[in-house]
């Protein structure tokens, strides 16, 4: 347990470092570059993640098993986003037993792109560097928008990124939309 007087003197320690940084010039990369990925390899990619999906919420219904063995493969493929897409796709029942049957949201809408209209319009490579390399970054976006006559999709996109891993093989760390349909 944190004492009193160590947290008063834990914020004194930060408000100071926060002045000290204020008063810095921000960090300027040095070099920056913007490059087309390989579309078909992005498609791939996030078709496999979407295929995953459609797949689930097509079921139905899981026991407790057949979900401790989705999450397993959801881990493995969407990393630390695996609870995201799982909360996106369940209904949790907080007064359900552990051990009970989790259903599908059939309300949930989730695009994808073997859904007509819905299009991957761009992959691109965003490489930023900087003097201390431990700041480096790498992203991979693909982008998907649709561009159907469904009036309820129309303005819809979504945005995957991605970042390199310790062997650069491309991870899914985060994901935007625009869900306003």
């Amino acid at each position: 347990m944190i004492k009193k007087g160590n947290v008063f003197v834990l914020i004194a320690i930060v408000l100071v470092l926060t002045a000290c940084q204020s008063s810095q010039q921000p960090l300027q990369p040095t070099q920056q570059e913007t490059v087309d990925f390989d579309r078909t390899a992005a498609t791939e990619m996030v078709e496999k993640k979407e295929r995953m999906i459609m797949d689930a919420a097509s079921k139905g219904t899981f026991t407790k098993q057949e979900y401790d063995e989705l999450e397993k493969a959801f881990t493995e493929e969407f990393g630390d986003r695996a609870q995201d897409f799982l909360s996106m796709l369940f209904i949790t029942d907080l007064d359900a037993a552990p051990d009970a049957d989790r259903k599908i949201n059939e309300n949930m809408l989730y695009p994808t792109v073997f859904h007509e209209g819905v299009n991957l319009t761009s992959a691109t490579v965003n490489k930023v560097e900087y003097e201390e390399n431990m700041l480096n970054q790498t992203t991979l976006t693909v982008k998907e928008e649709y561009d159907g006559n469904d009036e309820k999709l129309q303005g819809w996109n979504r945005e995957y990124i991605f970042e390199p891993d310790e062997n650069d093989k491309w991870q899914l760390k985060s994901f935007f939309r625009n869900d306003e349909f």
